[in-house]
């Protein structure tokens, strides 16, 4: 998967987890995949300056609806 697939992943994820807020499990569920993908996007060698502010931001979303 590219750096920018993973974050297309993170992004969709965080989404659905926003979308799930009724059902909290679920929502962590989505949120946790996420942070996860985001994570994955600032790790990677080739991600560009954009893509590292965007994972940011949604590695610190997603922190939010899991804590």
């Amino acid at each position: 998967m590219t750096t920018a697939e993973t974050l297309h992943e993170a992004a969709t994820d965080l989404a659905t987890a926003t979308l799930l807020t009724g059902d909290p499990h679920r929502s962590r569920q989505y949120a946790l995949s996420a942070r996860a993908y985001a994570a994955e996007v600032l790790l990677a060698a080739d991600a560009t300056a954009a893509q590292h502010h965007d994972a940011d931001t949604y590695l610190h979303n997603a922190n939010a609806i899991i804590a």
